[in-house]
């Protein structure tokens, strides 16, 4: 089945809930879709019974609990007559689902060992349980190479600084194109360590979601859903060097995922321009092709024109308009700003600015930043 297929019948039945507006169906709705979409990154598919009690779910006819239950027996009643691993894809996704819908989040080893085991317990023996040999995986990108990944004991000690290193940065005063190199360089590490023997990058992927979310940003969108394979070939190729044949650690490819997921932007993603014989210039230059899109970002005048299109459906005065306009071609989509840094730039008062702030988040033109500092925004896509 191709890949447009896949997406097709996986994705495209949600659609009717994202549009709905509903915010409880929608964001159901896009936690299912991410759920399923993840299930790509080994090439695994759920199946109709699973989209339809996906859809059940999202309605309100039952919670996760019903649904995971519904799966068990289903698969209780059938377990001979699905394609082989769809009971993992179907099993995998309603937990999936149902830790995205959650709120909860600790950002510690252990909750990301807890999220493996919360996915895999009774379907691999080491659900929770990290590796104690060492492996090595044939990937497509890198022509049947494999990444080196970390030592079977040196794990622990491993994860554990990671996430010290990772806990003690300071995301202040940096610009957003700042931020996602951060964040990439982050999560390609924390993948390499490789801590599972299997199941590791829907784990991965699925704590990256719930961080980058404790962190202010809107990640609940179909970015991971539709380039979960994309994702992980991009974590590949963040983690591999040869030098013989002039290839080195890359992280530009998940620069550029994490910019369309966080930040809005269109980038093309494709699958092909990360095989290390790739060779067509116009698509292999990524480094210069995100600061074109840093300088660029998404398309300038169609972001001022759906900005105008939301400011006058909402009716907001001439003065208010004019603000915000002159807001955004300051800041753009890059920059973090602050109600300081919005008195400093119109030359308005504390409490005029205080009011512009509010409204600007109540339109839903901007997302305030927690892990950056205190009263921080940016400008989101919409």
């Amino acid at each position: 089945m191709s890949k447009k297929n896949i997406e097709d019948k996986y994705i495209d039945p949600f659609a009717e809930y994202l549009i709905s507006g509903e915010p409880d169906r929608a964001q159901k709705a896009y936690a299912w879709q991410t759920a399923i979409g993840l299930q790509d990154v080994d090439k695994i598919q759920p199946s109709q019974y699973l989209l339809n009690t996906a859809k059940d779910n999202i309605e309100g006819g039952i919670d996760f609990d019903e649904a995971k239950n519904r799966i068990d027996s289903y698969y209780e009643e059938n377990k001979n007559h699905q394609p082989e691993r769809t009971e993992e894809a179907d099993k995998v996704s309603v937990r999936i689902a149902e830790i995205l819908s959650e709120n909860s989040f600790v950002f510690s080893p252990a909750q990301y060992i807890s999220i493996h085991k919360r996915l895999f317990e009774g379907i691999y023996s080491h659900a929770g349980k990290m590796r104690d040999y060492n492996i090595t995986k044939k990937e497509w990108v890198l022509d049947g190479a494999s990444v080196i990944y970390g030592g079977a004991l040196d794990l622990q000690a491993t994860l554990d600084y990671d996430f010290r290193i990772e806990k003690e940065f300071d995301y202040s005063n940096l610009s957003m194109s700042e931020i996602i190199t951060h964040l990439a360089r982050f999560i390609s590490k924390l993948w390499q360590i490789h801590i599972f023997g299997e199941g590791n990058t829907r784990t991965s992927a699925v704590f990256f979601i719930k961080y980058i979310r404790s962190l202010g940003f809107h990640a609940t969108n179909d970015v991971f859903a539709n380039n979960s394979w994309y994702f992980r070939n991009a974590l590949v190729r963040a983690n591999y060097t040869n030098l013989s044949l002039g290839v080195r650690e890359d992280l530009s490819f998940l620069e550029l995922f994490l910019r369309n997921l966080l930040m809005g932007e269109k980038n093309e993603l494709k699958n092909r321009y990360m095989h290390i014989a790739w060779k067509e210039t116009t698509h292999s230059n990524n480094k210069r092709h995100i600061e074109r899109h840093i300088e660029q970002h998404i398309d300038p005048k169609g972001a001022i024109k759906q900005l105008e299109i939301i400011l006058d459906t909402n009716v907001v005065s001439k003065r208010t308009k004019s603000n915000i306009l002159n807001l955004f071609n300051e800041f753009g989509y890059e920059k973090i700003f602050s109600r300081g840094d919005v008195i400093k730039s119109l030359g308005i008062t504390e409490k005029p600015a205080s009011t512009l702030v509010k409204r600007m988040y109540e339109l839903g033109i901007t997302e305030k930043m927690i892990g950056v500092g205190k009263g921080k925004y940016r400008f989101i896509w919409n």
